[in-house]
């Protein structure tokens, strides 16, 4: 019985170290395995915060405005019309912007003429006044008031109000503006600038709604007298050119389509002001007028001329 036993215990002990050799090989294939699927998940890892961060830093470029989002010309608000130059010296220029009224209720809407002095010197202006001599074919019924106080590269705003007897025609007012310079190497005594304000017949305009229908008809029996000019576009989208010639003759813009567009307004004296723009070859469009008044069709269209001379750059 006993080298029986004896032999077992040596198979077991020989199976046993069979065993244990093989358990550590196999660890080690375990933990192989192990490290390369750390590897993978750390590279996973870094690769998904790439994609994080690269998507971040796309959307913080579209939010501040990258190339790929900038808007196009085509999207872009029009250019703003220059105002027009009243006079000034080397310490002072003065302009001004006139449009006639629309929330009044007088019979015959003012002229409203908003000034802008802007003080171009080193010195304090004090004070600044703007006085309008008034004329038979317009009168000034709100003068501006004074200015108590211009300081050196500072500009501020005054406003008058003018009834005007005629809107077929522009109309020329005498003007005076004077001011008193302060500080080292100022002049000793006031200065008095002679100038002169224009108001265009635009500036008697008043912007009106109407319908459709009304305004085919007024096409078609009311508005006898036609005149025409051509604006060149310079690139710019044909609605661009339509918001210009409304903000420049006053005018509301009817309809408007794809290369064609219908205005109208009325001066303050009842004139009526019809406007046909229609786009055409080599960037240009052209303006068809309609009005009721010949004299005054033919000034609105001269100043569709000049639109390009208003633009701002």
């Amino acid at each position: 019985p006993e080298p029986k036993s004896k032999g077992k215990d040596e198979k077991a002990e020989k199976k046993s170290k069979k065993k244990a050799k093989e358990e550590p090989e196999e660890s080690e294939e375990e933990e192989e395995d192990k490290t390369e699927k750390k590897k993978r998940k750390d590279k996973d890892g870094k690769s998904e915060k790439k994609d994080k961060k690269s998507s971040k830093d796309k959307d913080s470029k579209d939010k501040k405005g990258g190339k790929d989002e900038k808007p196009s010309r085509r999207d872009a608000e029009p250019p703003k019309l220059i105002p027009r130059t009243l006079g000034g010296d080397s310490r002072l220029k003065a302009t001004y912007e006139a449009r006639a009224a629309t929330d009044s209720q007088a019979k015959v809407p003012p002229v409203v003429v908003a000034f802008t002095m802007s003080n171009i010197s080193e010195f304090a202006l004090t004070p600044v006044s703007l006085n309008l001599t008034s004329s038979m074919m317009a009168r000034v019924t709100a003068p501006a008031p004074d200015m108590a106080s211009l300081r050196a590269g500072d500009e501020a705003k005054m406003r008058a109000e003018l009834s005007v007897g005629a809107a077929n025609k522009p109309l020329k007012i005498k003007c005076n503006l004077k001011y008193e310079a302060t500080g080292d190497g100022a002049p000793a005594a006031p200065v008095s600038l002679t100038c002169e304000l224009l108001l265009p017949c635009s500036a008697f305009i008043m912007p009106r709604e109407l319908p459709a229908e009304e305004f085919n008809q007024l096409l078609s029996n009311d508005l006898p007298h036609k005149n025409s000019a051509v604006v060149e576009a310079a690139g710019r989208p044909f609605k661009q050119t339509v918001a210009l010639l409304a903000k420049l003759l006053n005018l509301a813009l009817i309809q408007g389509q794809e290369g064609a567009a219908s205005l109208y307004g009325v001066s303050v004296l009842g004139h009526h002001i019809a406007v046909l723009a229609k786009a055409k070859g080599g960037s240009m469009v052209s303006v068809d007028m309609r009005s009721s008044d010949e004299a005054l069709g033919k000034e609105l269209c001269n100043e569709v001329s000049a639109l390009p001379l208003f633009i701002a750059q």
